[in-house]
């Protein structure tokens, strides 16, 4: 069994866009998740356009409201709503409406060779 708490984690920067700040709850190593985390997003704050080679990431809404470009399309991500990028696809927060608090994670598969 693993615990973890947002209480006894710091925060890091996310690596493509290091002014924002994500607290890491589960680290690396843990099965197929690269890293579960958690970070609020406030008005003006973005993520580059960027994408994963080998991993899906999944972005679970707990409040507010934010715009990602996925793809070049947008895709609107509110409180209760769930977005799952797969691998290759470029993504990128664009625009930030409120507050918003989200949980991630990193999910990677081995690649089959």
């Amino acid at each position: 069994m693993k615990y973890y708490s947002l209480g006894s984690t710091g925060y890091a920067p996310v690596s493509h866009d290091p002014q924002i700040k994500k607290q890491v709850l589960v680290p690396e190593g843990f099965s197929c998740v690269r890293h579960l985390s958690h970070v609020v997003l406030r008005p003006g704050d973005t993520a580059r356009v960027h994408a994963h080679a080998d991993a899906s990431e999944v972005f679970y809404c707990v409040r507010g409201r934010t715009e990602f470009s996925v793809s070049g399309g947008p895709v609107v991500v509110s409180a209760g709503s769930c977005l799952v990028v797969e691998p290759g696809e470029k993504h990128s927060i664009s625009i930030v409406h409120e507050e918003t608090e989200l949980v991630y994670m990193l999910v990677a598969w081995p690649l089959q060779g």
